[in-house]
């Protein structure tokens, strides 16, 4: 005869043995979700395994790194050098000209006229360097732009005593190292043209592309007429400066900061013509 209480403890036996089983079934059913999971792992293991599993196609993987690394680009790698050695040629240049004006006593204001001097004293070996160096500089530049006209853009800053000698300058700095031609703009005054001898000091402004801030085509009065174009220049006064010589910027694509000067104006010119 089964009392009250062993009732009970009956009852509470079946429960704990029906939730054993439960468990049981439950961690078995996760065991095997998990072991399924692992093939599947393991199954991708293998795939990717094979492609460095042998000699034979660790070889041909390199081989076809190499091959592709050969493949001509925008920058070949031998150029890269080029590029670097004529970066570093102009920034050599700029850094003995800050030097040379100190011991020079920074004459002129900001030291213009001893960057003058220092220009001045310029040994032919030194200025054939920096001609080879901004014409590497420029045809990289080139390629450049040949292949996106927004990128290799090339400006000049021009600081000159007089107009004819801003205007020399650029001349021969454009044909010497293949700079597209546009328009010359401030040498008038609405159509009416400046005369020279009145303009004194000026400051040319050259792009190979580009724009005007929309600051300056206000100022200009030709509204968008005032956007820069492939080649086009802008002479302005310079009352507010010693400096005489070339500054120039070059844009590539691995985005450091280019810009050198001052450079002699006639740098690209032959002794006669100065």
């Amino acid at each position: 005869i089964m009392t009250p209480l062993m009732n009970r403890w009956l009852l509470a036996v079946i429960t704990a043995a029906i939730i054993s089983a439960q468990t049981a079934i439950c961690f078995t059913s996760t065991t095997s979700r998990l072991n399924n999971s692992l093939l599947y792992l393991q199954g991708d293991i293998p795939s990717a395994t094979r492609l460095f599993s042998s000699s034979t196609s660790t070889s041909q993987s390199s081989q076809s790194l190499s091959s592709a690394q050969q493949q001509p680009t925008a920058t070949l790698p031998n150029y890269s050098a080029k590029i670097l050695d004529a970066t570093l040629t102009l920034q050599n240049y700029d850094q003995t000209q800050q030097q040379f004006i100190k011991t020079d006593g920074n004459q002129g204001m900001g030291g213009g006229l001893s960057a003058l001097h220092h220009i001045q004293s310029l040994s032919p070996s030194t200025r054939t360097s920096l001609q080879n160096a901004i014409r590497t500089l420029i045809h990289q530049a080139h390629l450049e732009r040949a292949g996106d006209s927004s990128k290799g853009r090339i400006m000049l800053g021009i600081c000159a005593a007089n107009a004819p000698e801003a205007l020399s300058g650029l001349k021969s700095w454009v044909s010497s190292i293949d700079l597209p031609r546009g328009m010359l703009h401030g040498m008038d005054i609405d159509g009416v043209p400046i005369p020279v001898e009145d303009l004194g000091a000026v400051y040319v402004k050259y792009s190979t592309g580009g724009a005007m801030t929309f600051g300056e085509m206000r100022r200009s009065g030709r509204g968008f007429d005032a956007l820069w174009r492939p080649g086009d220049a802008l002479l302005e006064p310079y009352d507010d400066g010693d400096f005489r010589g070339v500054y120039v910027t070059v844009e590539l694509e691995d985005g450091e900061f280019r810009q050198f000067g001052v450079l002699p104006t006639d740098l690209f010119m032959e002794e006669e013509e100065w």
